[in-house]
């Protein structure tokens, strides 16, 4: 996780919905827009979808 944007000494800084919301777009832009070499140059969900395993 991009722990730039929640040091710990930054919590008491945000919300509990502005947290929230900061870890619901690290993990969409992991499974949605990062692209792995390992996986052809697609992402995660990219590849998912080439596979037939999601839909």
């Amino acid at each position: 996780m991009k722990t730039e944007s929640v040091y710990p000494e930054h919590w008491e800084e945000r919300t509990r919905d502005e947290v929230l919301a900061l870890i619901d777009d690290c993990i969409r832009w992991c499974n949605h827009e990062r692209i792995k070499r390992s996986l052809g140059w697609m992402s995660p969900v990219q590849y998912r979808q080439s596979r037939g395993m999601a839909a």
